[in-house]
């Protein structure tokens, strides 16, 4: 009312105007932001371009929502029951009895009692023996029963999470859902959303790509989804600075199909071989080892040790960065995006935080890991730099797309966002313009010493976009 921005208001004029509880906000803002300025302009800049400029884009999407076929959903949760129905007496027949399939201990006593599979792939807990997800992987070959426990699971879990819930989340006004998308929940710097979530809808299996057919645009209207693609190992290139990789990207080669002539030294692979170079490639991103490369492609451990040090002797750079990210974690507590945000770590395990403060060429990751400290923080600290850039990135574009999008006057509004895809409801006659601007708009959000690339598609569900 007073045409002043919040932080120029006095806590005097906060709590005379607007009461106790933005006189507190007032001085937490003072607090925090005091502190920001210690650490530099970067995170100041991320803070002004990014994302408080983000919090006007995320309004508006919350605020439009997206449309959801309850007739569809209806229908696929009578099919989705059925197959259970099925499912369950299969189940019941192969075990030779009937029991609680929602009961973790009376599963445990028909696989590891009954059945005597092996209990060296599960692991004790305080009810008995676990019959987790990961236990019936490690499982899944052992049985003709684990794969039918395994889809049971996943169709009961869409059921509850999605197709029975969504319905009801349904506003009667709008007949769309509106979700809340939060800035400041994850560590990595992602969006994530609530009642519901939708970024985490799975999308691996048929089934679960099913329920994307149930979020529809505007009567009449079409959906565009934009996807970045490959956009962490792009930026794993752009950071590492590895040439091998980079020069592949400017040309346009298939990196997959590139890893893999490399590593298996060919001239021509098939798709099976292609796979493993996909594998590998985004593997080596989220730190994966030979155990679980093996586990991914068919390959023996032997197989896969090989094939991890080739892929380290063809991208040295790739693996002196990703090194160099978890000495930095442990020296600094932190690593940084491109645009500079920070996620922090804190070993303090065994006497590590005597590391942090040491140069990082005094640090021996050997010695760290032997000391306590987990891989899997040590991953993460890898990784943190090239996920949290990725979301850096699609958030600059969210903003200038929003922007442009109100700037040039067009109907077409941002809906969604999930990990590196947006999708927009556009009007048919729009389509090919908006899309365009999309396609711009986000491979020029940043400039990197490689080009970004988008890939879009159009549909009347958001199923039939890809």
């Amino acid at each position: 009312e007073k045409g002043k921005n919040f932080s120029d208001v006095s806590i005097k004029e906060a709590s005379l105007y607007c009461g106790m509880d933005v006189h507190l906000t007032k001085i937490l803002f003072t607090i925090l932001k005091n502190k920001l300025q210690k650490t530099g302009n970067q995170l100041i800049d991320l803070l002004k371009n990014v994302e408080q400029p983000l919090e006007h884009v995320l309004a508006d999407m919350e605020s439009t929502g997206i449309r959801i076929d309850i007739p569809y959903l209806q229908n696929l949760s009578k099919s989705f029951k059925e197959n259970l129905n099925l499912l369950e007496k299969e189940i019941y027949q192969q075990a030779g009895i009937k029991f609680n399939l929602s009961s973790p201990k009376q599963l445990a006593e028909i696989l590891f009692d009954k059945l005597s599979l092996d209990k060296k792939k599960s692991r004790k807990t305080k009810t008995g023996w676990s019959t987790d997800a990961s236990v019936l992987e490690k499982l899944k070959d052992e049985h003709s029963l684990i794969p039918k426990l395994i889809e049971h699971r996943t169709i009961s879990k869409l059921l509850s999470t999605y197709i029975d819930t969504l319905p009801q989340l349904v506003e009667e006004e709008t007949l769309r859902v509106h979700t809340d998308f939060n800035q400041a929940v994850t560590t990595t710097g992602r969006l994530s959303s609530s009642n519901p979530n939708l970024q985490n809808i799975p999308i691996k299996t048929e089934s679960s790509r099913r329920i994307r057919k149930a979020f529809l645009p505007k009567e009449n209207w079409k959906l565009l989804s934009a996807d970045y693609s490959q956009i962490e190992l792009r930026i794993l290139a752009h950071l590492s600075e590895e040439e091998v990789l980079q020069n592949a990207f400017r040309k346009q080669e298939d990196v997959h199909s590139l890893t893999a002539k490399l590593l298996l030294d060919k001239s021509s692979i098939d798709s099976n071989e292609r796979r493993i170079g996909k594998t590998i490639n985004f593997g080596v991103i989220y730190g994966m080892g030979a155990q679980r490369f093996a586990k991914a492609t068919g390959v023996s451990q032997i197989e896969a040790k090989d094939f991890l040090r080739k892929f380290k002797d063809r991208y040295p750079k790739v693996f002196s960065f990703l090194e160099l990210q978890k000495k930095l974690a442990l020296s600094k507590g932190f690593v940084t995006t491109i645009l500079g945000r920070r996620r922090y770590f804190h070993f303090d395990k065994n006497g590590l935080g005597r590391m942090r403060g040491k140069d990082i060429n005094e640090i021996d990751l050997n010695i760290a890991m032997r000391a306590g400290i987990e891989a899997q923080q040590l991953r993460a600290a890898a990784n943190a730099p090239i996920q949290g850039s990725s979301a850096d990135i699609i958030k600059i574009a969210m903003v200038n797309l929003n922007q442009k999008l109100k700037k040039e006057s067009y109907s077409a509004k941002i809906l969604l966002q999930v990990h590196d895809e947006l999708v927009l409801e556009v009007e048919p006659m729009e389509m090919e313009e908006v899309k365009r601007l999309v396609i711009s708009t986000m491979e020029n959000a940043i400039k990197l010493s490689i080009p970004l690339m988008v890939e879009t598609g159009v549909g009347e569900n958001w199923m039939s976009c890809k």
